[in-house]
């Protein structure tokens, strides 16, 4: 619930004046930023801006090309992959867990066995935010393989048949990733590069296991160094890596799907499929949704364990709001708080 309220916050940010620029308001908060940079990017019907606030680990490198753990901002990449399967009737949104997973998951509670892939992208399915089989903190990622989640899959128990009230769950987006690749006979890896990336033309955004594609701001956690995180069975809900430029054409996409060769995907990923509170927020396949036409606004936030992440897009004003820093001593949205 912490993170949807984060990624509300910042949304309700971005619907309401601003005195600052996105650059202005990160330069403000660097004296709360111990070590590491927030590199923004700022698109108004002004124009675009790339900044970057505190110490650069590259000066020799525009901000915009440094490449950043983009982490729960994955989750809407693996929300638009889910779109493009039901498009191309790989499976619908209400395909049940039981039909995809095969019959040697033998569920304990087959309750379990019907939540639908809608739900797992929309955080209603019930399911934890992490398993109880996890339990050695970011650096356990590396070694959470297919296997633990499937173990986990079939002992874990329901209160009731979903739909629930929204509660984030990572472990029920990484289902998702898996289970709709799954479907292609590939890895979410390759479905998430060749479904989503390619179209879109993001040429630095990959999984953190591949090589880097450009200059890796390096981690911290406060003054000291913090731990890069790579990903096995939590790809789709947290593995990608991005730079401002990627980000900001991801978000220009997000605003305008009609420019894109992903218009109907982007479009079904986009619409509310849930509510996310009982206050009228609503989410997409992925993106958090606030305020309705002129003031509608898509967003989300990421937290790893030495980076921080944030995207804001408001389609009728022409925006797109970006926010990576390499630190993990304050949340994304607080940079767009910053701005009032």
């Amino acid at each position: 619930m912490r993170q949807t309220l984060a990624i509300l916050a910042g949304l309700l940010a971005i619907c309401c004046g601003h005195a600052k620029t996105l650059a202005e308001a990160a330069e403000s908060l660097t004296p709360k930023l111990p070590a590491g940079c927030i590199v923004t990017a700022e698109q108004t019907p002004q124009g675009t801006r790339f900044a970057l606030a505190g110490k650069s680990p590259d000066p020799t490198q525009a901000p915009e090309t440094l490449v950043f753990e983009i982490a729960s901002l994955t989750k809407i990449f693996t929300g638009i992959l889910l779109a493009e399967a039901v498009l191309e009737k790989k499976v619908a949104l209400d395909t049940t867990i039981a039909e995809l997973v095969g019959p040697d998951c033998q569920f304990a509670d087959t309750r379990v066995g019907r939540i639908t892939l809608k739900q797992l992208s929309t955080h209603t399915s019930g399911l934890p935010r992490m398993p109880d089989n996890f339990t050695s903190g970011f650096k356990g990622y590396a070694s959470y393989d297919e296997s633990l989640m499937l173990a986990w899959l079939a002992k874990v128990e329901l209160k009731k048949d979903a739909p629930y009230a929204c509660s984030y769950s990572n472990i029920g987006v990484s289902l998702l990733g898996y289970l709709v690749a799954k479907q292609y006979g590939k890895s979410w890896t390759d479905c998430v590069l060749e479904k989503v990336c390619k179209p879109l033309g993001l040429m630095h955004t990959q999984p953190s296991h591949l090589p880097s594609l450009g200059t890796l701001a390096p981690p911290y956690s406060g003054t000291k160094p913090g731990i890069v995180t790579t990903f096995q069975a939590f790809a789709p809900a947290g593995s990608l890596r991005s730079t401002a430029a990627d980000m900001l054409k991801f978000g220009q996409a997000l605003a305008n799907p009609e420019r894109t060769s992903l218009k109907d995907a982007l479009t079904l990923a986009l619409q509310a499929h849930a509510d996310s509170n009982p206050n009228g927020g609503k989410v997409g396949l992925g993106a958090f949704r606030t305020g309705t036409a002129e003031r509608l606004a898509y967003g989300h936030d990421g937290a790893t364990a030495g980076y921080r992440s944030s995207i804001q897009v408001t389609p009728a004003q022409d925006t797109v709001r970006i926010v990576l820093m390499n630190n993990n001593t304050m949340e994304g949205s607080e940079v767009l708080k910053a701005m009032k």
